[in-house]
């Protein structure tokens, strides 16, 4: 590509830098679901109290470790539509 200089009145050749290589081991790899090599996992916690009723649900995303934290987490949390705090459970 091609791009005329506003300033020096000269033509220069703009080339892109390549791609870094996808690193298996980077350190922003979070996710569960495909590779179960991580320790951190992200994990669904959906409110319980409101499934229990009828009403709408509402979720959260948020991330655990597999090692500290082997069984289903469950944290309070705010549900907007119940409009309260109430137990949130991951969900698988």
């Amino acid at each position: 590509m091609q791009l005329a200089s506003a300033f020096l009145g000269s033509r220069f050749v703009l080339k892109s830098a390549p791609a870094p290589p996808v690193n298996s081991q980077a350190p922003r790899q979070v996710t569960c679901m495909a590779k179960k090599k991580g320790v951190r996992c992200i994990v669904t916690l959906e409110c319980t109290e409101a499934r229990g009723e009828g009403q709408t649900p509402s979720r959260y995303t948020t991330q655990k470790n597999r090692k500290n934290t082997t069984g289903r987490m469950e944290l309070k949390k705010y549900n907007k539509y119940l409009k309260r705090h109430t137990v949130h459970k991951e969900i698988k």
